[in-house]
């Protein structure tokens, strides 16, 4: 999925090959909910019937968090490290500008499911309780803010399997709705990672590389934690070709533009290719 998706916002353009790590403006348009406004149907009141019947399990409708799970959205698109986010639609200046995309989509839906817990205390008594689990879900389309292209359109959808078992409806969807914008945020981030290279090798031990300096620093959004995949990188007929050696983490932040980075896998072809002078790409995978 993700190199699929690379591929294609590079061929959406020259900028994106221009800079490296581009950001993308993206205005974030009003999202639509698609609630049923339609009575449902015998054959569905008889489904819901058997599922409670079955699972112990009822669901309810919970439209009032529509703003909610718009909120949440914004705010999982606005932290999202290759995004500048604005809420609203694009200006005219704004669209005119490159690299700049739009959002619109749909909630298809937002309920609550529960159901009665029941158990016996030590001295034998019977107790119980509802409990709730929260359910969203929403796709969203990424468009190209000059032609309207649709450039992707993933869906997020936060299911019982997910969460725990809360003790309101208002607890468990707010459970959904904060788990919904860490999901898109981690969508975007690995679907738009951040690409740097190994500029020279920091501490080796014998045949080994421990540990390498890059040149991605604190402006383009390094931070300590983050881990990078480490391909060598050759021309094929005219094509790039890359091939995957091994695994770095960030464990110091020196400046806008260097980082210091512990090779956590791969160690051995890493020395070798620095030794030869090989180029090392090095993609971001959170």
């Amino acid at each position: 999925m993700m190199l699929c998706l690379l591929a294609l916002l590079i061929a959406t353009g020259a900028e994106a090959q221009e800079v490296r790590n581009v950001v993308y403006t993206t205005g974030i348009n009003e999202l639509q909910y698609a609630k049923k406004d339609t009575k449902p149907t015998t054959g569905e009141v008889i489904g819901e019937v058997l599922s409670a019947i079955v699972t112990g399990e009822t669901s309810q409708d919970m439209g009032q968090y529509v703003p909610a799970v718009q909120a949440a959205v914004v705010k999982g698109i606005s932290q999202a490290r290759r995004i500048k986010a604005i809420e609203g639609q694009l200006t005219p200046e704004e669209k005119e500008q490159p690299n700049t995309w739009y959002v619109d989509g749909t909630i298809a839906s937002i309920s609550s499911t529960s159901k009665v817990d029941t158990w016996e205390d030590k001295d034998k008594k019977k107790h119980s309780k509802t409990v709730y689990k929260g359910l969203v879900s929403v796709t969203l389309h990424f468009k190209n803010a000059h032609s309207d292209e649709v450039m992707f359109s993933p869906s997020f959808n936060i299911t019982s399997s997910d969460l725990s078992w809360v003790e309101s409806a208002a607890g468990a969807i707010n459970n959904a709705i904060n788990s919904l914008s860490g999901r898109i945020t981690r969508y975007l981030n690995v679907n738009l990672p951040l690409s740097a290279n190994i500029i020279e090798g920091a501490r080796d031990k014998k045949d080994k590389q421990k540990e390498v300096y890059i040149d991605l620093g604190a402006a383009e959004g390094a931070f300590k934690g983050l881990h990078f995949e480490v391909f060598t990188v050759r021309t094929v007929a005219g094509r790039e070709a890359r091939k995957k050696i091994g695994r770095l983490k960030v464990t110091d932040v020196e400046g806008d533009d260097i980082s210091l980075c512990k090779v956590q896998s791969g160690g051995r072809d890493i020395k070798s290719a620095i030794d030869a002078g090989e180029q090392l790409l090095i993609i971001t995978t959170d």
